[in-house]
């Protein structure tokens, strides 16, 4: 695959930063107050830094640049393929059949080819191959999207791409931004969603309901866009843990890896983290609580309880394994309605039978028998079935009576991690580093393809990133990687942002949401660049699912 040279463009602006040496991977500032190099492209490139800015006692802001922009931006196109089309693809003769198929109407087109590792099934790599049109140095944006229309006029589905979003080596530039809490810092960490949770809320607002000193976006949620078939038709439902007050507000998608708030065990966590719910009727039968505040039947990121299967077809998950932004169903479900989801419980989705809903005080007490879809009182709890589990529901629900549920949250040992403080997010991405050292651990996070193994783009392409660690000594680091704007920051793959967060101090660190949902906001003012896409005109602050903020006492 051709590579850009890297004096296609200006560096980024320096004006009012300190150049810093490089050096080695460490983020500590030596003897003489300098920091060193970050992991970020080639060695020689130098870092840039903000003084340290006080955002209250025991909290700091950072800022760090480096690079300058090198890549190209160029035109996609979509590869016909037997059966349909698709963006990538294992096999080359679709590819080079389309680069003819373009020279004979007078486009130059090439095929950009690179292994992906396979991650399961023995090793080995697999073949992309991408068919492109064009080669526009970072200001050339405009140019692209010219050729695309011609593109697009000719017959092919098109889109603009900066190549610095493949992966490649690249030069930059990249803006990260440290936040840094102090063990000792007056301050209570925490997790919030907006108004309920079935929608969606920008982080300033959220932040700005909390009071908060600081706050990121947290979990990554079912998000409404064009085209999206796993979409449960609630926007803003998050997608795995989510763990308010000690509250279990969303179920895990167990196994997958979560950054927990003030429990058991620290106030700052990384781990991996499993959900159990069951409720107790009042004959003294047992049954599995499926979910918590979705839609029964629709379980996003999968990993529940063993029965669901991936709505895509590519086949049944007995294992109850997750596989991030895939939607999985169920025939047979209990899901349990808090007053937090919204003012009334969903109807079921179209193909679930036998709906019903059981309308329960705030002791578990029965008060109503309906059919499935309706207000939740103030303060209730609401109990829907389909399938098996709403005729279980019919036979064992009594008016008057109570039920007794009982929730356990455990970490990868199977302790216990709850406190009457819990706050807990799941991440949108994997681990990145354990006990110092970088650990990425994408299929447990369901971070690769069902059927060849590979990583997903979420993992090899850079993104706008968000990230949260704890350092040795007990410090929350909460960052984000701005991206797609070769003017400013082109993002990080997996790999590079846990080499940022190894560089950074973390002892243990994951990755949240990705792309255009990642926000800083302090002190009520948005301190990054979110960018929706890389064709975006300007920043855009995403409305996301829920929070991390940071209060002060």
């Amino acid at each position: 695959m051709p590579r850009p040279s890297r004096g296609l463009a200006a560096a980024v602006a320096l004006a009012s930063l300190a150049v810093l040496p490089p050096g080695a991977s460490a983020a500590a500032d030596d003897s003489s107050g300098a920091a060193q190099h970050m992991p970020l492209g080639p060695a020689d490139l130098q870092t840039v830094a903000q003084a340290p800015q006080t955002l209250a006692p025991g909290v700091t802001y950072r800022k760090f640049v480096q690079g300058q922009a090198s890549d190209l931006w160029s035109v996609e196109l979509e590869i016909p393929r037997p059966g349909g089309k698709s963006w990538q693809l294992g096999n080359r003769t679709y590819a080079d059949a389309l680069v003819r198929d373009l020279a004979a109407q007078g486009f130059t087109g090439r095929v950009d080819s690179w292994q992906v590792p396979v991650l399961t099934g023995g090793g080995g790599f697999l073949y992309e191959h991408r068919v492109r049109v064009g080669q526009f140095d970072p200001n050339g944006r405009a140019d692209a999207d010219r050729l695309k229309g011609r593109l697009e006029s000719a017959g092919h589905s098109a889109r603009t791409v900066y190549t610095a979003q493949d992966g490649f080596p690249s030069t930059g530039p990249w803006q990260v931004r440290v936040v840094t809490v102090d063990p000792t810092a007056a301050v209570a960490f925490k997790a919030v969603h907006g108004q309920d949770i079935r929608t969606t809320q920008s982080v300033r607002d959220m932040a700005a309901a909390a009071g908060a000193l600081v706050a990121v976006n947290g979990s990554e949620f079912d998000i409404d866009s064009p085209g999206n078939e796993n979409f449960s038709g609630h926007d803003g439902d998050p997608e795995g843990l989510y763990v308010q007050g000690n509250s279990l507000l969303s179920e895990a998608n167990n196994g997958r890896t979560a950054l927990l708030l003030e429990g058991a065990g620290g106030r700052v966590r990384v781990d991996e983290i499993t959900s159990r719910t069951q409720v107790t009727a009042p004959d003294g039968e047992v049954r599995q609580v499926d979910g918590i505040n979705r839609v029964p039947g629709r379980i996003r990121g999968c990993g529940g309880t063993g029965d669901d299967r991936r709505l895509d077809g590519k086949g049944a998950n007995p294992e109850a394994r997750p596989w991030r932004g895939i939607m999985c169903v169920a025939d047979d479900e209990v899901v349990v309605f808090r007053p937090e989801w919204g003012a009334s419980t969903p109807p079921p989705r179209p193909e679930a039978t036998g709906g019903v809903d059981v309308v329960m005080d705030g002791n578990w007490s029965v008060k109503e028998i309906r059919p499935a879809g309706g207000p939740i009182p103030a303060g209730a709890r609401v109990m829907q079935g389909i399938g098996a589990g709403a005729d279980w529901l019919r036979a064992h629900a009594v008016v008057g009576q109570a039920f007794k549920p009982g929730t356990g949250i455990t970490d990868s040992q199977g302790r216990p991690v709850t406190s009457p403080t819990l706050s807990a997010v799941a991440g949108g991405g994997p681990a990145l580093v354990r006990d110092g050292e970088v650990m990425v651990n994408t299929v447990a996070n369901g971070m690769h393809d069902a059927v060849y193994g590979t990583p997903t783009r979420a993992v090899i392409e850079r993104h706008p990133r968000t990230l949260a660690g704890v350092t040795a000594a007990g410090e929350l680091l909460l960052v984000t990687i701005d991206g797609r704007d070769p003017a400013t920051s082109v993002g990080v793959t997996v790999q590079e942002a846990a080499e940022v967060m190894k560089w950074l101090g973390a002892k243990d660190a994951l990755s949240l949401g990705i792309g255009g949902d990642t926000t800083l906001i302090a002190n009520g003012t948005l301190y990054n660049r979110p960018m929706d896409s890389w064709t975006a005109s300007a920043p855009t602050e995403r409305k996301v699912g829920n929070a991390v903020v940071v209060v002060q006492k």
